[in-house]
């Protein structure tokens, strides 16, 4: 069935995440390729949203409008499975820009994806020599006009944020007056940095500089007190990329990463779950063990929930064209949920319907 013939179908779920939690049944009306929440039906005297209208589809289970990787490396996985697998959103931290972009016009079986474009480093910095990036993921930078156009050129092949690389253990990273060259540029052009944290105080240096993402969880070193009050007023975003370290093995890089991450969250600060998916033996898709690692910090049920689903409200607004629909409703154990958000698969206003349900 296209989006076209399924415009006025309604599709009736037992849960549907709405920001704050998941709200119980739901109906929602397919109009073009989307989905809003169905008008109220006048036989419905109980509730103002109609929850009791009997949809076309029964799909029962739960609908999430949107299940995000921020950090993810897509020319070293298959975007098509993430989007099976559940992820409906992708951002892509550092490939060959012409080749970045050509993602951004990603099809329906595919995450819609958000690009940085070419990872900026210092002349033979990281990841130049790590092996996993092919010529042209990374851009060498040698001072502050290379950084001006890097960024531009990033700008151009259709970045919404830039990647740096500070990672002292892997080579040389760029200069103070370079790094504050890019964020200068890259935030003329309203768009956020994210940064690459590696070494003893390149979390520090990077928030000096006014970085506004770091791309990993802290790993190497128990970041200060001080400096976590910093992120969490400047408003600094931490993406977790916990499981990379140990890949379901305990290590010491994870309990560090952990531990920083627990004294971000009790600070108040803002996380967002990514995988750095295409580093070693991570699920494609959804990943439990990422999730389960962020429950050790301390991140429980809504707060858990928002990570990867966010915090945007369910309202009247259509929303789509990719939603993540679980065939089953949300655990009354808390501690259920990282495998339960595992169970998520991508889908579109043309597939739901075809998704095994009782018909009306």
């Amino acid at each position: 069935m296209t989006d076209a013939t399924a415009d006025g179908r309604t599709i009736g779920v037992d849960a549907a995440w709405d920001g704050d939690g998941f709200r119980g049944r739901t109906v929602f009306t397919i109009s073009g390729g989307m989905l809003q929440l169905a008008e109220a039906d006048p036989a419905d005297t109980t509730d103002p949203a109609g929850p009791a209208r009997r949809a076309d589809h029964e799909l029962g289970g739960a609908l999430i409008p949107h299940l995000t990787d921020h950090h993810t490396h897509l020319g070293l996985t298959d975007p098509a499975v993430m989007f099976a697998n559940g992820i409906t959103d992708a951002v892509d931290l550092g490939w060959i820009p012409e080749v970045a972009a050509v993602w951004l016009d990603a099809g329906p079986g595919h995450p819609a994806v958000a690009i940085a474009g070419a990872l900026l480093t210092a002349p033979g910095g990281y990841p130049v020599n790590a092996g996993w990036g092919p010529p042209g993921s990374s851009a060498e930078l040698r001072n502050a006009d290379d950084a001006v156009a890097a960024v531009r050129e990033q700008v151009m092949w259709g970045a919404s944020r830039i990647k740096v690389t500070l990672n002292t253990q892997s080579g040389p990273t760029v200069d103070d007056a370079t790094l504050a060259a890019i964020v200068e540029e890259a935030h003329a052009h309203g768009l956020p940095v994210t940064v690459h944290a590696q070494g003893d105080g390149q979390t520090a240096r990077a928030i000096a500089a006014g970085a506004d993402q770091l791309a990993h969880t802290p790993f190497t070193e128990r970041v200060d007190d001080t400096i976590i009050r910093r992120c969490v007023d400047a408003g600094v975003s931490w993406v977790s990329t916990l499981d990379i370290h140990g890949w379901g093995r305990p290590t010491t890089e994870l309990a560090t990463a952990i531990e920083n991450l627990r004294r971000f969250a009790d600070a108040g600060g803002r996380i967002l779950y990514g995988t750095d998916l295409g580093n070693g033996p991570l699920a494609t898709g959804v990943n439990a063990r990422e999730l389960a690692d962020l429950a050790a910090a301390g991140l429980d049920g809504t707060a858990l929930v928002r990570t990867i689903a966010g915090p945007d409200p369910l309202t009247r607004a259509p929303f789509g064209p990719r939603f993540a629909w679980l065939p089953t409703t949300p655990p009354a154990d808390e501690a259920d949920l990282p495998a339960w958000l595992a169970t998520a698969r991508g889908a579109t206003a043309s597939t739901i319907t075809t998704i095994p349900g009782g018909d009306a």
